[in-house]
C-alpha cells in the first residue's frame, strides 16, 4: 500500500475475511465473483455472487467509487456499458465497483482504475469514507451500498474497457457540480449525491487531492486509564458549595426559589460523565501546564462553569425533545408538571412544567457565568478565556436553534452535521480542551491541533449519541430512546435514514417522525426502517473516520498528551451511555 493512500479505521480490517468459509463447500466460486455483504451496522455478514446480488431486494453490501482528475482540473465522466445489469448507458463518475473478499478498499480502487481505464493514479485519497446510497431502476432493480468515495489524480490517458464503459468525457468541476444540481437526470443517482457531498466537504477535487495530507504514524495504544477524571470530585464539591450559597441568596428573596433550584441540583447530584471538566484538564496538560495553586483554582472553576452550562443545555434539550427521563430520573419539566398538578389542579400543568424547566435552565446559564467570574487568572489570560467562553455559549445556543429549526424531513446532510458540531461537539470537546490550553498559555499551533481534534471527536460524540437516542438501552443511558423519533429530530442518523429508505420504509418514517403521540409499535417500525435503510452503517463509518481524523490531529503532541487524547476519542466514539 502506498503512503499516499488513506483508509477508514476498520474498512480494511473487516475486509480481511475470506470467502471460503462463507461459500458452500460443494460450489466452485471464484473470489472474483463475490461481493461482501454487510449487516445494518456496516459489519461483514457474508458474501454473495456479484451476478445475483442486485435484485429488487438487494442486500446492503460494500462497494467503491472513484473520481479521476487531471492537472488541468478536468474530471473524468464515463458512460456505463449498455450490457451492465444496473443503470446501463448512464453517465457517471470515472469508475465504480466492489472490493473482493480479503482486498483492501484502496487496493480495489487501484485495480478498477487499472482494469477499467488502464490508468495508474499519481495520488489517491479517500474523500467520503461514509457514503452510502440506495438507488432503484425503473424495472425495480436496486443498488444498496456502503460506497467509500475516492479521488485520484493521473497524468495517464484512459483507455476504456468496453464491458464497463463505452464513452468518456472530461469536464470542469464547476460544470459537473452545476450539471448535478440542474440536470440530475443526466447522471447516475449516486454521482449526483456524491458531487454535492464532495463540494461540501472537499471543494475542488484537484486542489484537495494534491494538498498535503495530515501526517500519520503509529499512535499510542488507547487505554481506559486515559479517561479517568482527574478533577471530578473537586469540580463537584465546588459546584455544590456554589449552588448551596446561590440558592440561599435566592431563598432570601422568596422561599419558592428552592423549587427552581432543585432540578439543577438534582442533575448535578445524579452524576454524569464530567467529560467537559476532564477535557479542560486535558487541554491544560497537553499545553504543558504545571498546575500551580492559582491554575488549579482556575481549572476547577472553568470545569465547573462548562459543566453548569451543560446542565443548562440538558434542561432546555429535555423540553425541546419532550424527553421524560434524564440520568435515570424524571426530567425537570415532568417534575414541575407533577408538582403543579398537585397544588393547582385547575391549572395547565404541562404548560407550567415546560415553562418552569426553561426558567431553571436560564438560572443554570447565569450560574455558569458566575462560576467563571471567580477566576484568578494571571498573565492576562482571563480576557482570552472569557472571549472563548463567550464563543462557546454562542455556538451552543445557535446549535440548539438549528436543531429546532431543522426538525423534520427537509434537513440536508450538511445541515445535520453542522447541528452536531455546534449543538454538541464544540461545547463538549473542542472548547473545553481549548479553554484549558489557553490557561496554560498554549501556542496558536497547539490550539489549532486541539481544535481539529475536538471538532472531529466532538462530532463522533454526537453521532454516537444519535444512535443511542434511537437504539440505546434506557436503563444504561439514563434517558429515553424514542424522543428523537417522536420529535422528528434532524439528527444525521434520521436525515440519512430518510435519504436511504425504500419507498415503503420512507412511508413509515414520514408517518412516524415528528408525531409526539406515536405509540411504541410505531416507534419500533421507525427503528426497523432506520436500521434496514443502511443509515446506521453510514453513521458508523463516519464515526470511524472522525476518530481517525482526531487521532491524526494530535500526532505531534507530547506522547502522554497524545495517549490521553486518543483514549478520550475512543471513549466518546464507542461509549454505551
Amino acid at each position: 500500500m502506498n503512503n499516499d493512500s488513506v483508509g477508514v479505521a476498520d474498512l480494511d480490517e473487516y475486509m480481511s475475511m475470506t470467502s471460503f468459509s462463507l461459500v458452500n463447500a460443494h460450489e466452485v466460486t471464484s473470489v472474483n465473483d463475490l461481493v461482501v455483504l454487510l449487516d445494518s451496522s456496516g459489519r461483514p455478514a457474508g458474501t454473495a455472487r456479484k451476478s445475483t446480488v442486485h435484485t429488487d431486494r438487494t442486500p446492503l453490501h460494500l462497494a467503491l467509487s472513484c473520481y479521476v482528475v487531471r492537472a488541468d482540473g478536468r474530471v473524468l465522466l464515463t458512460r456505463r456499458s449498455s450490457s451492465k445489469r444496473t443503470f446501463p448507458g448512464v453517465w457517471t463518475n470515472a469508475c465504480c465497483g466492489h472490493p473482493r473478499p480479503g482486498e483492501a478498499v484502496d487496493d480495489a480502487v487501484r485495480r478498477h482504475l487499472r482494469d477499467e481505464l488502464r490508468i495508474r493514479p499519481d495520488r489517491l485519497r479517500l474523500a467520503l469514507p461514509d457514503f452510502t446510497y440506495r438507488a432503484e431502476m425503473a424495472n425495480g432493480i436496486v443498488e444498496h451500498e456502503v460506497c467509500p468515495v475516492y479521488v485520484a489524480s493521473t497524468s495517464d490517458d484512459p483507455t476504456l474497457d468496453p464491458d464497463e464503459a463505452d464513452e468518456m468525457e472530461w469536464v470542469m468541476w464547476d460544470d459537473l457540480r452545476d450539471r448535478a444540481s440542474q440536470h440530475p437526470d443526466t447522471l447516475s443517482p449516486w454521482s449526483v449525491t456524491q458531487v454535492r457531498r464532495l463540494e461540501d466537504h472537499i471543494g475542488n477535487p484537484l486542489e484537495w487531492v494534491n494538498a498535503p495530507e495530515p501526517r500519520r504514524r503509529s499512535r499510542p495504544a488507547s487505554t481506559q486509564t486515559a479517561t479517568v477524571d482527574l478533577s471530578s470530585r473537586h469540580v463537584d464539591d465546588l459546584m455544590i458549595a456554589f449552588m448551596e450559597k446561590a440558592a440561599r441568596e435566592l431563598a432570601d428573596l422568596d422561599p419558592s426559589a428552592a423549587e427552581l433550584c432543585a432540578p439543577i441540583r438534582s442533575l448535578i447530584d445524579a452524576g454524569g460523565k464530567r467529560l467537559r471538566p476532564f477535557l479542560v484538564g486535558c487541554g491544560y496538560a497537553a499545553a504543558g501546564g504545571h498546575a500551580n495553586e492559582a491554575d488549579r483554582h482556575d481549572l476547577a472553576h472553568i470545569g465547573a462553569a462548562v459543566e453548569m452550562l451543560h446542565t443548562f443545555a440538558l434542561l432546555h434539550d429535555d423540553v425541546l425533545d419532550r424527553s421524560p427521563l434524564r440520568r435515570g430520573q424524571p426530567s425537570a419539566h415532568v417534575r414541575f408538571s407533577e408538582m403543579h398538578a398537585g397544588t393547582r389542579p385547575d391549572g395547565d400543568a404541562d404548560w407550567f412544567g415546560l415553562s418552569a424547566a426553561l426558567i431553571a435552565g436560564d438560572l443554570a446559564f447565569v450560574w455558569a457565568d458566575q462560576l467563571l467570574d471567580l477566576l484568578r487568572c494571571v498573565d492576562g489570560r482571563e480576557a482570552e478565556i472569557r472571549r472563548l467562553y463567550a464563543r462557546l455559549r454562542n455556538e451552543v445556543i445557535l446549535g440548539q436553534y438549528l436543531d429546532l429549526r431543522l426538525a423534520g424531513p427537509h434537513a440536508t446532510d450538511w445541515e445535520a452535521q453542522m447541528v452536531a458540531l455546534l449543538k454538541s461537539g464544540r461545547y463538549t470537546v473542542t472548547r473545553p480542551l481549548e479553554l484549558g490550553a489557553v490557561l496554560a498559555g498554549a501556542s496558536d499551533e497547539m490550539r489549532s491541533s486541539l481544535r481539529t481534534f475536538g471538532d472531529a471527536a466532538g462530532i463522533a460524540f454526537q453521532l454516537r449519541d444519535d444512535i443511542m437516542g434511537v437504539f440505546g438501552d434506557a436503563s444504561v443511558t439514563g434517558k429515553g430512546n424514542s424522543e428523537d423519533i417522536r420529535s422528528g429530530k434532524a439528527s444525521l442518523l434520521l436525515v440519512r435514514a430518510l435519504e436511504l429508505a425504500s419507498p415503503a420504509q420512507r412511508s413509515v418514517l414520514l408517518a412516524g417522525l415528528g408525531d409526539p403521540d406515536l405509540d411504541e409499535d410505531g416507534v419500533d417500525a421507525c427503528r426497523e426502517a432506520i436500521r434496514s435503510s443502511g443509515a446506521v452503517a453510514s453513521i458508523e463509518r463516519l464515526i470511524d473516520a472522525k476518530i481517525e481524523q482526531a487521532h491524526s490531529a494530535v500526532v505531534d503532541l507530547p506522547f502522554a498528551a497524545q495517549a490521553q487524547l486518543v483514549g478520550v476519542a475512543d471513549l466518546v466514539a464507542h461509549r454505551q451511555a
